[in-house]
């Protein structure tokens, strides 16, 4: 009787798949924000593997992860995934405003944000929030980008302390040390070893939190390499606009010489990440 039923069983069995249709299943690969550039992040939202908000959770997830390790962020943008929300309800009304949409994007903590402090990392400015968005910022916001995070920087931008005691580059009062993902230790070598990274972030403008996966594209001042020497030290792209290229109101980078050339850019992943928001001149 029980070979029976089971030869019962096999033949349903075969019955049923000789005439259900085989149809290959081919499943679709989670989007990952890891290494992922601003062009494949914004294809996979057109394509609807992906969210915005997604974007932004999964990035602070890993900042949740390892900001302890890396110290990349000196503030958190507790609205991220309501300005996500915003930038996807935008796109799903055809309403997208251009290669930035939706797109995480983090700035140095001397460009002006007026719903986040801005401090330079100085004790002093701990506590100030700006009156207004600096025209960069403003643009950013005007193009689709999520501004995520303030990165930590030198203090006042490198123009704090010279020799015989210089500010080591990327501390500050306020945000410490930030650390390189490709080696996050602290120097134990005599006599630098006042918490500083063993391998050097660059200058003032961190990349390390772009290097990490915290965000697609960081935004930040050069005046003698801030912006490329990051790039550089962290394995990205850097691009320094032409002076005057993008505006500087609302971007307080403290420089005591007069007539200096500083001007604002981005470290990315690919040599289109940063291309895409410094490409835009502003008045």
């Amino acid at each position: 009787m029980r070979r029976l039923i089971l030869s019962a069983l096999a033949a349903t069995a075969a019955t049923l798949t000789a005439q259900s249709p085989q149809t290959p299943t081919t499943r679709v690969p989670r989007f990952t924000v890891v290494e992922a550039t601003i062009r494949e992040m914004q294809r996979a939202m057109q394509d609807h593997r992906v969210t915005s908000r997604e974007l932004v959770t999964q990035y602070l997830t890993r900042i949740a992860l390892y900001e302890k390790r890396i110290n990349a962020a000196i503030a958190i943008n507790p609205r991220a995934l309501d300005e996500a929300d915003a930038r996807d309800a935008e796109r799903a009304q055809g309403r997208a405003r251009g290669p930035l949409h939706g797109i995480p994007i983090a700035l140095k903590d001397n460009i002006h944000t007026m719903d986040l402090p801005t401090t330079g990392g100085a004790l002093a400015f701990a506590t100030f929030t700006p009156p207004y968005d600096a025209t960069l910022t403003k643009n950013l916001r005007d193009a689709g980008a999520i501004i995520i995070a303030k990165t930590v920087l030198t203090e006042l931008a490198n123009w704090v302390a010279g020799a015989p005691t210089p500010m080591p580059g990327n501390y500050s009062a306020v945000g410490g040390f930030a650390y390189n993902p490709y080696d996050p230790r602290p120097d134990p070598r005599e006599p630098t070893n006042d918490g500083r990274p063993v391998l050097s972030t660059g200058g003032s403008s961190s990349g390390a939190g772009t290097a990490a996966n915290f965000w697609a594209a960081n935004v930040g001042t050069d005046t003698a390499g801030s912006v490329v020497n990051p790039a550089a030290l962290t394995m990205l792209v850097g691009i320094r606009p032409t002076t005057g290229r993008i505006s500087r109101h609302g971007d307080r980078a403290h420089h005591p010489r007069p007539g200096h050339r500083r001007s604002d850019g981005a470290d990315g992943r690919r040599r289109r990440d940063p291309a895409r928001r410094a490409g835009k001149p502003v008045a």
